[in-house]
């Protein structure tokens, strides 16, 4: 089953990589098609995320480094056998998911193994604890210390580097320990075993389901940043061409307003519209939001005006408001960044 898992992770990192991801930095989108846990879409009906962001990754050092720590634990397999074992990385990938869930603090794509590797890690502490007896001394001290020290270098990473789920890393380990001392537990026959780790597979995907549908998402702000990204670039590559076109004499007056109402000043009306009728804004994004209002009304009365200058024939003031554009571009470029930084951040488990 070990190998089975490491393979399916591997095949799935391979369909990224057809589908055009980096190798070593995948975008957020690609994981997000592919079925990465994205809180506004998990959240919202498509719960099977936490089950398919378990087989992602972003890149392949993160792949390298989580399928390298579960073929290090490989001893749980032959304790809690086939079936335990896959009840063990699948729930704990799931318990992982959701404390990565409850724990985030805005909109971030999820993906990875990490929360089932730790959970078998923490079926093993299980079985060291409860079983310590079929130990010998010195071998359990050692084993001890090695898990010790891999739980306490994971702590320090996960709460020192950025973009990574220690609440995952957690979660994982809380159930693995939960579901290593329920298999543990009674007797030991394989059969029994096997029964025992398809009901607590029924129960933990419960708790799963439950989980999912208490927790509370913030909207998706992606679409409405997404349209402000769209109309800005279309309407000033327009602009640019256009501007072109009349220092080159190619322009009258006159269809140089019928471009600004069509091309300008409708689009940016109806995104001014779209941005206002947005009241459920998320707390951390209201500044952005406030932002982009603002910078539309001034695209909007700098476009007014401008119009009124062509129907003046006004070459001063026109000349003046062509370097108000200018530097309200400036301003634009770095919305359009932080709409970016907003769209495409991430969390790697």
């Amino acid at each position: 089953m070990l190998y089975a898992l490491i393979a399916a992770n591997v095949v799935m990192f391979g369909v990224e990589l057809a589908r055009g991801a980096n190798l070593v930095a995948p975008g957020p989108q690609v994981i997000i098609e592919l079925g990465g846990s994205y809180p506004p879409l998990t959240l919202h009906g498509e719960w099977w995320r936490l089950g398919s962001s378990m087989f992602l990754h972003f890149g392949i050092i993160h792949l390298a480094m989580n399928m390298l720590c579960l073929y290090q634990v490989r001893a749980v397999e032959p304790v809690f056998g086939h079936v335990g074992f896959l009840v063990i990385y699948l729930l704990a990938g799931l318990g992982g998911g959701v404390a990565s869930l409850i724990a985030s603090s805005g909109n971030v794509v999820a993906a990875g193994a990490s929360g089932a590797v730790f959970g078998a890690y923490g079926a093993f502490g299980a079985k060291l604890v409860l079983h310590r007896a079929q130990f010998e001394p010195d071998g359990w001290q050692r084993t001890m210390r090695r898990l010790t020290s891999f739980l306490a270098i994971n702590a320090v990473i996960g709460f020192t580097a950025p973009g990574i789920s220690i609440s995952a890393h957690l979660g994982g380990f809380v159930v693995g320990v939960a579901l290593g001392a329920a298999l543990l537990a009674g007797a030991g026959a394989p059969q029994a075993r096997t029964r025992r780790a398809l009901g607590l597979a029924l129960a933990g995907l419960a708790l799963t389901a439950v989980g999912v549908l208490t927790i509370k998402a913030d909207r998706d702000m992606t679409p409405v940043l997404r349209e402000f990204d769209t109309v800005e670039h279309t309407a000033l590559t327009s602009w640019r061409a256009v501007v072109e076109r009349d220092k080159a004499g190619q322009l009258t007056d006159a269809e140089h307003i019928a471009f600004i109402d069509r091309e300008l000043l409708a689009p940016h009306r109806k995104l001014r519209d779209e941005l206002l009728a947005t009241t459920d804004v998320p707390e951390r994004l209201r500044p952005l939001f406030a932002a982009m209002s603002e910078l539309v009304a001034a695209r909007l009365a700098a476009w007014d005006a401008l119009e009124a200058a062509l129907a003046e024939h006004d070459a001063t003031r026109r000349a003046a408001l062509m370097e108000a554009f200018k530097r309200a571009s400036a301003e634009v470029a770095e919305l359009v960044n932080a709409n970016n930084a907003e769209v495409d951040a991430l969390k790697n488990k």
